[in-house]
């Protein structure tokens, strides 16, 4: 564990003790492979008030096929994409490996079609075209004025080699028991009426 805070020997073997509590500074802990932040805070949001939260940032080292699989499972997960539209997907990442610097790709049913057979993966012609269809609507591409090619999102396709998922959590505000939900609705409509 890494902190700002001077620690001093402690009474047990092998452990550090703290004057004060070192966890109010963003804390660093390496396990194996993976290194991990920990941090929090306060700010105050657009609407005025006051807003706490807490994070926990792992960084982990991949090799490349791993880095493509924790990608396209991760993107999945969050967009809800279909199987087909993963797999479409993991081809459009191995395509933007090829080409660095570039905003488009080409996506022509032959070159689809011969790494999925490279690869054991089967997909027809029309699930092929399902799924670029629902990688349109969910703007990871756009269709360009070329035949067979589109642009991709830079903000999803990237030629670097990092990667962030980040998910926020909050907790919604218990509902009112009782009746009390039927005050606070009176009280809204008679401010609406204003």
């Amino acid at each position: 564990m890494s902190t700002r805070v001077k620690p001093v020997p402690s009474r047990k073997k092998g452990v550090q003790a703290f004057p004060e509590n070192p966890f109010w500074k963003d804390t660093k802990v390496k396990i194996g492979t993976k290194r991990i932040t920990v941090t929090g805070g306060a700010y105050i949001s657009d609407g005025g008030e006051e807003v706490k939260h807490g994070g926990i940032h792992v960084v982990r080292d991949v090799d490349e096929s791993e880095f493509l699989k924790v990608y396209t499972k991760n993107v999945r997960a969050i967009f809800d994409l279909k199987p087909t539209s993963q797999r479409v997907l993991q081809y459009l990442m191995v395509e933007l490996q090829k080409t660095p610097n570039a905003d488009a790709v080409y996506l022509a049913w032959v070159g689809v079609e011969e790494y999925f057979s490279e690869n054991d993966i089967e997909v027809s012609r029309s699930a092929f075209q399902r799924a670029l269809k629902e990688l349109i609507e969910k703007g990871f591409i756009a269709e360009s004025t070329r035949p067979a090619m589109f642009w991709f999102n830079p903000n999803l396709f990237f030629n670097g080699n990092r990667m962030s998922f980040v998910h926020e959590y909050r907790r919604k505000p218990p509902e009112p028991e009782g009746d009390a939900h039927l005050q606070l609705d009176a009280l809204s409509e008679e401010s609406n009426d204003d």
